[in-house]
């Protein structure tokens, strides 16, 4: 029996180039809800960008986001993953050293950062659409670290992430969208954060089913009942999903005759 349904954002349930949640969607989760079947979102994206970007539905909706570092409930936070102040400062240090790289730090309620470039200010206001904090020196936060990030414009790959090595095995760098690298503490992620979203929803793990298209996805493999990768996707996740789809929204009917 379907209980939970969990959805990866981009490249998932906003396709290529896309900036809006389908708005067929909405009726479909009301529709779900009256069902008994919940619906989460499980996103790299930060907990406010994600209100925003579900506001039809925001109250209706659980919340995995920044990787798996925080998960919210009906406005409470049943799950919270932070990372060493220490070790978080010289990560950031050595992300801000990186060629043509930008840092991200992730609180709660909103994200913090250090712009080297105006533009990078606009990008994540007007583009990503965080809720954004600048400051001129990010170490200095005291709120909690949540996930750091790094942005390069150009793009993040495997010879970027090997740079930061010397972090394993505490933070395990994440590879999610083309231009972004996110580094969340060892043993958590989208996996863990749906094992703590079933067991505050006192549901089996059997009876939930998960979307994603990339790497960041693949800790979702052996936490839900039933995984779908987007057709497209990346072929990690399509080799470890179940299933492949190309859209989620058709799948979600066609699964629950709703």
């Amino acid at each position: 029996m379907i209980k939970l349904i969990a959805s990866d954002v981009d490249g998932t349930l906003m396709r290529e180039g896309e900036r809006v949640i389908p708005p067929s969607l909405f009726p479909l989760i009301r529709s779900m809800k009256e069902n008994g079947i919940h619906f989460a979102v499980c996103s790299g994206r930060q907990y406010a960008n994600l209100r925003r970007l579900f506001a039809p539905v925001a109250d209706d909706i659980g919340y995995i986001c920044e990787n798996g570092s925080l998960v919210v409930w009906q406005n409470q936070v049943i799950a919270k993953e932070t990372i060493d102040r220490k070790t978080g400062q010289d990560l950031m240090r050595a992300i801000l050293r990186q060629p043509d790289s930008e840092v991200l730090l992730s609180g709660v309620d909103t994200c913090y950062i250090q712009p080297k470039q105006e533009e990078y200010i606009s990008h994540m206001r007007n583009h990503v659409g965080n809720t954004t904090t600048v400051v001129e020196d990010v170490c200095g936060v005291t709120d909690d670290f949540i996930k750091i990030s790094l942005y390069r414009k150009s793009g993040v790959d495997a010879q970027l992430a090997a740079q930061f090595a010397d972090f394993a095995p505490y933070l395990i760098p994440v590879v999610g969208r083309s231009s972004w690298m996110d580094f969340l503490r060892e043993n958590c992620d989208k996996g863990t954060a749906m094992d703590a979203l079933c067991a505050h929803l006192q549901i089996s793990m059997e009876d939930s089913i998960a979307f994603g298209d990339n790497e960041n996805d693949l800790p979702l493999v052996g936490h839900t009942g039933t995984l779908y990768a987007m057709a497209d996707g990346h072929p990690k996740l399509i080799e470890q999903a179940d299933h492949t789809t190309m859209d989620v929204v058709e799948e979600l009917h066609r699964l629950l005759h709703i």
